[in-house]
């Protein structure tokens, strides 16, 4: 073990999220759900990693996340129970739970009690009566099926469908059904040992009682949070009731003996099938559940040791195969039998085997008793066994049910921001079907545009072509050369140039210009875009980005061109595809609005396109403010006379990247403004634009002023 001293409850905590976040989005990486990387990193900072978590804090402070973390699974779960959908689905709920569940107990008892006497696990003393007693309480714990790790990865996922809910409403039932049966076991299990101090029905009826009760609590609380949340407007006062439920109901069912997962479970229930469907408290304790979880389950990864897998041995073996052959095949018989499809049927019983919270509770009381010690080492060993092994496999099989019903929605599959397609494969220059440009009769200098790549020639020419029209300037390609001139000519890189120039001019033409092309030799790349923009009286530079993934060279380049052009410089990131009809022009600060005006006007001058300018403001910008910044953008359009239609949307972002991604989503190319920083400067404020293009799966048009920026106050207006 690590040696720091006495470690701190918060320092604790910094661990388990920190240690559980970082090894869910790695196993997010390797398409595995999140849970699956929580508990790997549990199992790191725990017993079997570096053991970095004391036993100590674990039993007496860390154990309150655990049982937060279960009430709020127990609530959720009561919201996927909805009557109005379940009820076309009230048959195969019926046939799957029972199936599912009684050849889980059927198949666990004979292969767990078969094995104890073939090991003479126990002890050779061990006699067939506590054989079949230790068999049985396995197989009640077997029938059980963890919640928590199911309902995280549906969520993780954002799965919705006939699948899912049919999953939910199995752990549901599955986990009452565990619970009675194991007080009848327990109760057979005294009389076979000798050790009951009670009649055999008042044992066997607990359970139900408990059962009953721990229901009845619930829906009495849900009706009431119901009560309270539909008279409540604000979000924060929502919030404030849904966790009083939610603690209130888990802690008095826990205080008078109760189970607080099915108390959590009827309340949440009782809440989604009021009338009025009034469902902000589960939405309002979404956003306070993901680091609960996260603690959730990388404390259960801490409190795994795999060192008992070992001891657990064929016993603990054979509860894990016998309990997946009784959830799978019992699952199948009644899918099958309710009439769902074979694609269905097949798929089911892979949601059904992930064990951890309610076997763990069970095996704790198991600990407890003394009236079954003789077998509570066995009982234990099987049951931290089969909690290891199905919290790391389960997880995953959860997905591939998910993934195979085709319930999880496309954007989901995977990561849910991913780096936009850089190959050429990822591209489209949608062919220019407007009606062609007038050039001007007295072009006035030009619009250089830096070619490179063949992938990339023709849309980085039509933005300059579309410039030249707003300067009403003349485009020009540029190729820079940075070897000797001797060698450029006498190898064939000028046929590969030629070929570079074709391709632009072909693309120019389609839009009504003729197009000049130059070819610049110099030591680095930038100082030839440069030289060549300053020595023809260049009104914008193009740039088109490399289709490399990552590109610091070019980075580099741009930063230089940027620093020393006396024009705008515009950066064509390209993805999906090219077209100009629908625009976006996302506005953070007034001094954007200087910068991407002359994009802005060059798009807006083909007839029939759509301009959006979305400025962005804080959380706390009120309505009145919200609409003044509207109207002063509309002034700005019309003051500069913008062409296309133009609307304005002034709205608060509590994220500027996710707001202007889902703005995309309805827009065809993305215009922003994107600063000069470097360095230091840039490595602490960032870049919002540069953010925007690593995530964005559509083109998107970075403008760097080459001019002062100046306020709408300061603009000269000069009509687009």
């Amino acid at each position: 073990m690590i040696e720091l001293g006495e470690i701190s409850l918060i320092f604790a905590l910094s661990l388990l999220l920190a240690a559980g976040f970082g090894a869910a989005r790695l196993a997010k990486l390797v398409h595995l759900p999140s849970v699956t990387g929580y508990i790997l990193a549990g199992i790191a900072l725990g017993p079997s990693g570096i053991d970095l978590i004391p036993h100590e804090l674990l039993e007496s402070r860390l154990q309150v996340f655990t049982e937060i973390a279960l009430m709020f699974v127990a609530f959720g779960i009561g919201e996927r129970f909805d009557l109005q959908q379940l009820r076309y689905s009230k048959r195969a709920v019926s046939c799957v739970s029972a199936g599912e569940s009684v050849l889980a107990f059927v198949f666990v008892v004979p292969a767990v009690g078969a094995t104890a006497w073939a090991t003479q696990d126990g002890g050779s003393g061990g006699t067939w009566a506590l054989w079949v007693s230790a068999a049985l309480v396995c197989g009640s714990i077997g029938v059980a099926t963890a919640p928590a790790a199911t309902i995280s990865v549906i969520r993780e996922l954002d799965a919705s469908g006939p699948l899912s809910r049919l999953v939910l409403s199995n752990v549901v039932v599955n986990n009452a059904l565990s619970i009675m049966l194991f007080g009848v076991c327990v109760a057979a299990a005294r009389v076979l040992m000798g050790t009951a101090t009670q009649p055999l029905l008042v044992q066997a009826m607990t359970p139900l009682v408990t059962t009953v009760a721990a229901l009845a609590l619930g829906l009495a609380v849900g009706i009431i949070t119901d009560l309270i949340v539909h008279r409540l407007a604000h979000r924060a006062d929502v919030l404030v009731v849904a966790l009083t439920a939610v603690f209130f109901c888990g802690g008095l069912a826990t205080f008078v003996g109760l189970s607080p997962l099915l108390a959590g479970v009827a309340a949440g229930f009782a809440v989604v099938n009021r009338d009025r469907r009034d469902v902000r408290a589960f939405r309002a304790l979404n956003d306070f559940e993901p680091p609960i979880y996260g603690i959730f389950f990388t404390l259960a990864g801490v409190e795994l040791h795999l060192s008992e897998l070992v001891q657990a041995g064929a016993v603990g073996a054979a509860f894990v195969l016998a309990r997946a052959a009784g959830k799978y095949l019992g699952a199948w018989l009644g899918a099958r039998a309710a009439g769902l499809p074979k694609e269905q049927a097949g798929s089911i019983g892979l949601g059904l085997l992930p064990q951890a919270g309610l076997a763990i509770g069970l095996a704790f009381l198991v600990r407890h008793d003394a009236s079954l010690e003789p077998i509570r080492n066995t009982v234990i060993n099987v049951v931290v066994a089969s909690v290891v092994i199905n919290e790391l496999v389960g997880p995953p099989l959860v997905r591939l049910m998910l993934l195979r019903a085709k319930e999880v929605p496309e954007h989901a599959s995977g990561s849910t921001l991913q780096p936009a397609p850089s190959h050429p494969d990822g591209m489209e220059i949608v062919p220019w079907t407007w009606p062609k440009l007038t050039p001007p009769k007295h072009p006035d200098g030009y619009v250089a545009a830096s070619i490179s790549h063949p992938a990339t020639v023709a849309g980085v020419t039509r933005i300059a072509a579309l410039l030249s029209h707003h300067y009403r300037a003349v485009p020009l390609a540029v190729h820079v050369v940075t070897e000797d001139v001797e060698s450029f000519w006498e190898t064939g890189p000028d046929q590969e140039t030629v070929a570079l120039f074709r391709l632009a001019r072909r693309e120019a033409a389609s839009l009504g210009y003729d197009l000049s092309t130059e070819v610049e030799f110099a030591d680095e790349v930038a100082a030839g875009i440069l030289r060549t923009a300053e020595s023809q009286n260049s009104h914008a530079i193009v740039l088109g980005h490399p289709l490399a993934a990552q590109a610091p060279a070019f980075g580099r380049i741009v930063d230089a061109v940027a620093r020393d052009a006396l024009c705008p410089v515009v950066v064509v990131k390209f993805s999906g595809a090219l077209h100009t009809e629908r625009i976006l022009v996302p506005l953070s600060w007034q001094d954007d609005f200087r910068t991407v005006e002359p994009m802005v006007c060059a798009l807006g001058a083909v007839s029939e396109h759509q301009i959006t300018l979305l400025r962005l403001m804080p959380p706390e910008t009120q309505e009145p403010e919200l609409r003044a910044y509207e109207t002063e953008m509309l002034d700005w359009a019309a003051r500069l006379n913008v062409p296309g239609t133009v609307t304005s949307l002034a709205i608060t972002a509590d994220s500027r990247v996710h707001a202007i991604l889902e703005a995309a989503e309805q827009h065809d190319i993305v215009v922003m403004a994107t600063n000069s920083r470097t360095g230091l400067r840039r490595a602490f404020f960032g870049s919002l634009a540069e953010d925007v293009a690593q995530q964005l799966h559509k083109p998107i048009l970075l403008v760097r002023g080459g001019l002062e920026s100046r306020t709408l106050d300061e603009i000269d207006v000069s009509p687009c």
